[in-house]
Formats: C-alpha cells, structure tokens, sequence
C-alpha cells in the first residue's frame, strides 16, 4: 500500500512511502515544432485545460498542474477501463483521506506518451465549479519528461528543448519544481504550481521568520479535501529574483506529520501575470515573459 500526500487549492500530491530573473525569453512559439504544440483552454484566469488520450479513450480533458507530482485520474473513467484498483491514503491540508490508484496503460498527451502509468484515482466533480469536465490532472511524473513552455497568448503548451538563457534558480527534484522568493530579507522556498492562482505559505514555518508580515483578513478556500481556512496578510519589499512582488499572501496550516520538510509554500503561476513561461528541464531554469 502506498501513502500520498496532497496539497494545494486545486491538487498537490506527491509520494510519501509507508513510513519512502525573470527574463524575456528569445523563442517565438513559431520557432517551435508544431508537432510539440499541444493547445489548451483556461478558465478563471489560471486553470489550464488540454486534450489527452488514455489507451482507447481519446479526447480526454487533462489539467495540467505541476504543482501535483502524482498524476490523477476521474474515478468514471477509471470504471469504464475495468482494472483493478489499489489502496492506499492521502494527506490533503489537516485530513487524512482514503484514496485509490490504478495502473494506466498507454497515456498521451502531444509528444509526451507513457506505456504504463501508476494514476491516482479522485472524484474531479470538483472542476465543474470551472464550467468545464475534467477527466484527469497531468502531474510532474510526465511534465519532468520534456521541458516546455506555455504561451498565455496563444494557448499553447510546447515541448522541447528551450534557449538555455539565464533565469530564476529552479531546484528539480522527484517530486517538486522549486524556487525562492524574497519576503524582505527572508528566502522562503515555493512549489511552482501552474494549478494555483496565488502565492500559499504554510503559515507554521514563515510566521516567525516574517515580523514585518501583516495579517488582514481570514478567508475560506475549497481544495479536492473540502474546505480550508486562510489567512490573507502583506509583506512589503517582496521579490523574485529581481522582480518586485506586490506582496500578497494567503496562510494555511502545514500538512499533517510534517511531510514537506524544507518547503515554505507555493507559488501560483497565474500570480506572475506572465504572458509566457518557460520550464527548463536541462537547465533547472525558470523565466518568463512579463
């Protein structure tokens, strides 16, 4: 049986065994192969939505979140592929929650295929709050196979090998894309989550580290878990690398049994205003096009 941990408003996981600056970019999207193009939809500003095939289903709607390292399927369509299901558990905020996961067979999505794919199983009714189905999230387990871009302005994704041009830090690991943004003096380290909005902080780790931090409301959000109270507070002379950051943030509790060591919180993409970003894969960089 194997243990996940999720976290994020929209979906964040990653495997937990049993107890296991910005720049302007120089690549035009017209430079790319259009065979790597993969074109997406977004809804409410932030919620990327692209086409996908699992063995024989094809046209399935993927989100695509790097925040989430373990890739997730529809509990529906994984009843209408017939196989034999695993347990295990999940820790989404505070909760602790039974889960499920199937092994996929033939997933693809643009040039991006795998011939066997282990998928979480969830109920993703939660993305009709969107005005749109959704039949799986795509998951670091396949974006770390390619780096890619994702255009704002055409609502495309491409695959491929980037400029290696300078930009933001980005640590890659097994299961997350990282990088650090200054609140003050004070370097905290952030998911990079493209299923995010805003800027999250795991209010347990920064609070003590953060006295110029000013709390102004509480607030509630919804996740995959239910519902979760927030805090929303400032923090002047934010930045990211070299970029200024107006210095919102939303507070959360840490998740249960202090999983995510050396992890702060995590940075919604949608946050940067970017016309375009840029994933690096080869040379653990992050830029984008403001």
């Amino acid at each position: 049986m194997k243990t996940l941990i999720v976290f994020s408003f929209l979906f964040l996981s990653s495997w937990f065994t049993n107890l296991g600056w910005a720049v302007k970019p120089q690549t035009h999207p017209d430079q790319y192969d259009h065979r790597n193009r993969v074109p997406f939809k977004i809804y409410n500003g932030y919620l990327i939505v692209f086409e996908g095939r699992v063995g024989d289903f094809d046209k399935l709607k993927f989100v695509l979140d790097t925040g989430a390292t373990q890739s997730v399927l529809d509990r529906k369509l994984a009843a209408k592929m017939g196989q034999s299901c695993h347990f295990g558990h999940v820790l989404n905020f505070d909760k602790s929650l039974n889960a499920e996961w199937v092994e996929v067979r033939d997933i693809q999505f643009g040039p991006i295929q795998a011939s066997t794919l282990p998928m979480m199983i969830a109920d993703l009714r939660y993305f009709q709050s969107f005005a749109t189905q959704v039949d799986g999230v795509i998951g670091l387990d396949l974006l770390r196979r390619s780096s890619f871009s994702i255009d704002y302005d055409t609502h495309n994704i491409y695959f491929g090998a980037l400029d290696p041009l300078s930009g933001v830090p980005m640590n890659s690991d097994a299961m997350f894309l990282t990088v650090e943004l200054l609140l003050g003096d004070r370097p905290v380290r952030l998911v990079l989550d493209t299923g995010a909005p805003t800027l999250v902080l795991y209010e347990d780790r920064v609070l003590s580290r953060l006295p110029q931090l000013r709390i102004q409301s509480e607030t509630l959000g919804t996740s995959m878990g239910g519902w979760v109270l927030s805090k929303r507070g400032h923090v002047p002379m934010a930045r990211l690398g070299t970029t200024p950051w107006d210095g919102t943030v939303f507070l959360v509790k840490v998740p249960a049994h202090n999983v995510l060591s050396g992890i702060d919180g995590y940075l919604g993409m949608a946050a940067l205003k970017a016309h375009r970003i840029d994933f690096n894969l080869e040379t653990n960089t992050l830029s984008w096009k403001e």
